[in-house]
């Protein structure tokens, strides 16, 4: 009768000559006398991973770590295979205590790097990952981890070049083709991204990733329908691919396809999880429609965005308190922090006197410095702090009941359409409104415009920009335009004053940190011509007649998103969104400041 180890060397020759089904049954007989027997236990893990009966395999392997706590092998293979289902937790258990082993080599301090990235532990990944790029720097799984936590950095350009290095070492691995078009959408270079995601599909068309990542390009191109043939192309691949259900979802309601999305989320609300980023789409879509009891309901989804944290400083000092109690109550100690853009700021400030009417005692509203006088000043309060005051030290946080982002106030102070202000809200200084007066006054025989047509510093600005060139059909002898433009345009502004156009420029202000001086001069003009940026809302709290051009639909926020042209948030604001042509669009505009007085 044979031994165990000339019975084990049968099955490995039978498994190795094809024989797989007729290997694992003669293990089968084998262990159900010799349950205990780790070689035998090891070789059926193996046996049934290759044939991925990955639920077996792990239970021979639990046998064996009862057996032998510190089993190197079972310890490496249970991981790698929890890994594949997707266990992190069950993953990072075992691969913990094979990290206790002093005989780890690169492959298991990359593997603890991968685990801790997916459970969001930045810092721990980030140790691990250079650990084992000092046993091998030339393996692209590694690589594109360490090109993965330089992105949550924001370290883009870092990214990139970790992602280059890699295709160069591999040029077949597809990971780092999706990584890099990920870099170049930050950059807001669409076409370059395509191009990447394109490449990796044609390496493995068997992925469902590229094709999720080529249709989200298309729908920031605004090509939603096509989009959403590439998310079904997806599906195809991968059924049980959640994102591409969500992004479907989203596709359609950035098509106002409004009962079929309210169908739909209504019934993955009930049956799944859903993202915070579709539930954040779906409040778009809610304020679109007006419902803002709902709508705002869901708005604080984006607290949750993965997005969210990095534009916000000090989100985890606060997150804790965040949104604490449902009721604003007076007695409570109540901490405001801005969020976001100095636009979004101006937005939601139009909530402040509602808050201080309601709440005057006990508040403090945190708030961008350079808008630390105006907000004293427009609501007669000495309640404003510079950004971080509070929020930026843990045991300062403590002592506040409740924090609420500004954007959170929408829930309590804008339920219906009426509870929108229509009134100007932000206050000039009389003597800047004076110096600005006397200045344009010399320019009294023409309607006076000021022009904005960059977002330099939000999310996808990119998208929501004009060229300067664009507005020259809007150029007349009775008009003249005054630059509103902050940020570097002295270039654009040089080459159109050298095709015949001119245009002011107030040389001595700082457009981007003198809002003082901005919305003064703002409150001297005529008309205000715009793209969405910091300065439209300014013009918005201040009652001045404002045209602006949404020249994307992906990037147009919900506040601007109304098919009437107009926004409850600002009386004195027009919507013109893109249309046919650039100067289609700016007949538009033209006809629009011929009607304004």
């Amino acid at each position: 009768m044979q031994n165990i180890n000339d019975q084990l060397n049968t099955i490995v020759n039978l498994f190795n000559n094809g024989e797989k089904q007729k290997a694992l049954n003669e293990i089968n007989v084998l262990l159900s006398n010799n349950n205990k027997n780790i070689d035998l236990l090891l070789l059926h893990a193996k046996i049934c991973i290759n044939l991925d009966e990955i639920d077996k395999a792990i239970s021979s392997l639990k046998k064996i770590l009862n057996l032998d706590l510190n089993n190197y092998e079972a310890l490496r293979l249970i991981y790698v295979n929890y890994l594949k289902i997707n266990k992190i937790d069950l993953a990072k258990k075992y691969i913990d205590k094979l990290l206790t082993n002093k005989n780890n080599n690169y492959v298991v301090f990359r593997d603890k790097a991968f685990i801790e990235y997916s459970k969001k532990n930045y810092l721990v990944s980030e140790t691990y990952i250079n650990k084992a790029l000092n046993y091998n720097s030339e393996e692209v799984f590694g690589l594109n981890i360490l090109g993965l936590l330089y992105l949550e950095k924001d370290e883009i350009l870092n990214a990139m070049e970790i992602f280059k290095k890699s295709i160069l070492i591999n040029p077949q691995y597809t990971d780092s083709y999706n990584n890099l078009g990920k870099c170049y959408i930050d950059l807001e270079k669409l076409n370059l991204a395509y191009l990447n995601f394109k490449k990796a599909y044609k390496i493995n068309p068997n992925s469902d990733l590229p094709l999720i990542n080529i249709a989200n390009i298309l729908s920031l191109k605004d090509k939603n329908k096509l989009a959403i043939k590439f998310y079904e192309k997806a599906k195809k691949i991968n059924p049980n691919n959640q994102q591409a259900d969500e992004n479907i979802i989203i596709c359609n309601v950035r098509l106002k396809n409004f009962e079929w999305v309210e169908e739909k989320f209504l019934n993955l609300q009930d049956s799944s999880n859903l993202s915070d980023d579709l539930i954040l789409s779906y409040s778009y879509l809610l304020l679109n429609k007006k419902n803002f009891k709902k709508g705002f309901g869901y708005f604080d989804a984006r607290l949750n965005t993965k997005e969210f944290p990095k534009k916000n400083r000090y989100h985890y000092n606060i997150i804790k308190t965040v949104n604490k109690q449902k009721k604003l109550e007076n007695s409570n100690k109540i901490l405001i922090v801005k969020e976001q853009g100095v636009g979004d700021e101006i937005l939601f400030s139009s909530m402040y006197n509602d808050l201080i009417k309601n709440n005057s005692s006990n508040l403090k509203i945190e708030c961008d410095e350079r808008l630390l006088k105006i907000f004293k000043r427009s609501f007669d309060n000495d309640i404003f702090f510079p950004y971080g005051h509070y929020s930026a030290s843990k045991k300062s946080v403590k002592q506040f009941d409740n924090i609420l982002y500004a954007g959170s106030l929408t829930k309590h102070f804008r339920k219906n359409e009426k509870d929108f202000t229509t009134k100007p809200y932000i206050e000039t200084l009389g003597d800047l409104d004076n110096k600005f007066k006397l200045i344009l006054s010399n320019f009294k025989d023409k309607k006076i415009i000021g022009i904005s047509w960059k977002s330099v510093f939000n999310i996808f600005g990119g998208l929501k920009s004009l060229e300067l060139n664009d507005f020259k059909k809007l150029y007349s002898d009775e008009r003249l335009f005054v630059n509103l433009q902050y940020g570097d345009s002295v270039k654009e502004v040089s080459e159109f004053k050298d095709s015949g156009k001119y245009i002011y420029n107030f040389n001595n202000v700082d457009l981007f940190n003198d809002f003082d001086n901005l919305i003064s001069i703002l409150k001297n003009l005529d008309v205000f011509v715009t793209v969405s940026n910091s300065t439209a809302h300014f013009a918005g709290a201040l009652g001045i007649p404002t045209i602006l051009i949404c020249p994307k639909k992906s990037s147009t926020y919900y506040y601007w998103d109304y098919e009437d042209g107009r926004t409850p948030w600002y009386d004195s604001i027009s919507i013109i969104k893109f249309k046919n042509s650039i100067d289609y669009t700016m007949k538009l505009v033209d006809d629009l400041i011929n009607k304004i007085s």
